[in-house]
């Protein structure tokens, strides 16, 4: 049974599990059969700060001995000879210094790679300047590297780098066409919350000026509920919207059967509106970073912050009586998608290894 390790986070950001969820399913459906395993990156996990005693001691003690470490994932303490394919899951975190072990081990050990769903938030240059040397032995000798956004795929070059969808789309497990609208996510942020979690408070007005404007003309008609994404959003929603709504788990596969309790969604959080546009569910986003590119593959319309909060709602409007044409051609897509990441998967040599 082949042993597949993926680059991710777990309990951190759920879009980032959104994201390992469809390169599953993608590798699944290539018939791939293996034991999925985590690198976890999450940063009260894997520290990213220059001079680091607590990473410094999770490196000196290894397995048997005086551990820091002890989540249930890859350790740097491992070698990768048991290990048949590391994915690299999206996320603009790709590389860096939370991964530079990972790289390291890559660079000694050759195990085979794929980078699928990658992103950024700024352009880049492939060179010794904003790779290490580890980084680009890896990166050069990976077996498919599929990118999410134009701006990467460029920046990658002379990599083969393909543009795809970001694998999200993949990620849940089934989908419906949905033909009426009866209920409608609000995705909630709030610039409290924790860094890389949160939203700037000028995204924060705006998504709180619009939901209220979304509730107050279309209330009567359609059933309005809030989606957090993060802990931190729970007890700050009460600030702005008491009495409200508002959905949360926190375990990210609870969002397959939460968001399809919806016929659109609405908000900012570029992976939800992915997940919901995985079980058919149209969506809205709220563009506030360069990751709005993504949001285009998942079928969405592009708001963005500080448009008239009137011609937004007529969006919205126009998003309602449309829903049984957007849901059909999200089914198609998500279809289209499948199959092509097969196609990547099985060109690459992925389903065969074991």
């Amino acid at each position: 049974m082949p042993n597949v390790l993926f680059s991710t986070t777990r309990q951190w950001n759920p879009g980032d599990e959104f994201i390992l969820m469809g390169c599953l399913n993608a590798l699944r459906a290539a018939g791939l059969d293996f034991n999925p395993v985590i690198f976890n990156r999450n940063p009260q996990i894997r520290r990213a700060k220059r001079f680091d005693p607590v990473a410094l001691l999770q490196r000196r003690f290894g397995e048997g001995r005086r551990q820091a470490f002890l989540d249930n994932s890859f350790k740097d303490s491992m070698s990768l000879d048991w290990v048949d394919l590391v994915v690299f899951a999206g996320s603009p975190e790709w590389r860096g210094r939370r991964l530079e072990p990972l790289y390291e081990a890559l660079a000694r050990s050759g195990t085979p790679t794929a980078f699928l769903g990658l992103g950024t938030v700024k352009p880049f240059r492939f060179d010794r300047e904003h790779f290490s040397e580890a980084e680009t032995t890896v990166l050069k000798a990976a077996r498919l590297i599929a990118c999410r956004d134009a701006l990467t795929t460029a920046s990658l070059a002379p990599l083969p780098a393909r543009q795809m969808i970001c694998p999200a789309l993949l990620a849940a497990p089934h989908e419906r066409r949905r033909d009426a609208v009866q209920r409608i996510a609000l995705i909630y942020g709030h610039p409290l919350a924790a860094r890389h979690n949160n939203v700037a408070e000028g995204t924060h007005a705006f998504l709180v000026a619009l939901y209220r404007a979304l509730i107050e003309r279309l209330g009567t008609r359609h059933e309005f509920e809030f989606v957090a994404h993060y802990v931190d959003e729970l007890p700050l929603f009460e600030r702005d919207f008491a009495g409200a709504t508002i959905r949360y788990s926190y375990d990210a596969r609870d969002y397959v059967e939460l968001y399809d309790r919806y016929d659109l969604v609405v908000g900012h959080r570029v992976h939800g509106v992915g997940l919901s546009a995985s079980l058919g569910v149209p969506g809205l986003c709220v563009g506030h970073d360069r990751r709005g590119e993504t949001a285009r593959g998942f079928g969405a319309g592009m708001i963005e912050v500080g448009e008239p909060v009137e011609g937004v709602v007529a969006r919205v409007e126009q998003a309602i009586a449309e829903v049984g044409e957007r849901s059909a051609a999200l089914l198609e897509r998500k279809a289209r998608l499948r199959a092509d990441y097969v196609e990547a998967l099985r060109a690459a040599g992925i389903d065969r290894l074991g």
